[in-house]
């Protein structure tokens, strides 16, 4: 009698601390998740947006993705085919227009595009106004910007094609390092010529 007593007792324990541990489980591996692992994003965020200005208050650039990761450490964000719009500093005007597969922005503000990257001008005077390429770096401090992949630019009046680039889009230039075949249209540099002459003579009337 006493032995089939402790065996149904044990039993019993043996099934409550069971079903113990298998309580345990789920809690520990919820808490596992929560750890962050290295290498992994410290936030992540799907069709968000960010604003960033300079220390007087000028909007510098804003960018939104499909989606975007930030890693602390490193003060890195990652864009999943973002928009990117640049702005002017002394007018704080939108400037220029970014688009791409990826994008990358590092802690010292130097953006990296890959994939389908297209940069347009927002002024229709700017003499740049598109490059395509398949990487692009840009400065966001200086607007220098930089690549080592074939290259189609555009301006007002011509069409020009290479391999490698290295330019400013404060200055509005650029300039093809090799392999460069260009296409100029006479008449719309005259056009542009002209209506500088204008504009001009019109400031100096005034």
């Amino acid at each position: 009698m006493n032995f089939r007593l402790n065996f149904i007792l044990l039993f019993i324990a043996a099934v409550l601390g069971g079903w113990y541990i298998s309580q345990q489980e789920p809690e520990n591996a919820a808490l596992g998740q929560l750890i962050k692992k290295d290498g992994t994003p410290d936030y992540t965020g799907n069709r968000m947006s960010t604003s960033v200005f300079d220390i007087q208050g000028k909007p510098q650039y804003y960018a939104e993705a499909d989606e975007i990761k930030h890693y602390e450490n490193s003060e890195r964000t990652e864009f999943f085919n973002p928009f990117v719009n640049l702005f002017d500093k002394v007018t704080a005007l939108k400037q220029w227009k970014l688009s791409a597969d990826h994008a990358e922005i590092t802690k010292e503000k130097i953006l990296n595009l890959v994939g389908n990257v297209k940069l347009q001008a927002l002024d229709p005077t700017s003499r740049l106004q598109k490059i395509e390429t398949d990487k692009l770096m840009v400065d966001l401090n200086t607007q220098d910007i930089s690549t080592e992949s074939v290259v189609k630019s555009t301006g007002l009046g011509f069409t020009t094609t290479g391999t490698g680039l290295k330019g400013n889009l404060k200055q509005q230039v650029a300039t093809l390092l090799k392999d460069v075949k260009s296409y100029i249209e006479p008449t719309v540099i005259k056009e542009t010529n002209e209506q500088n002459k204008t504009d001009s003579t019109s400031k100096d009337i005034q």
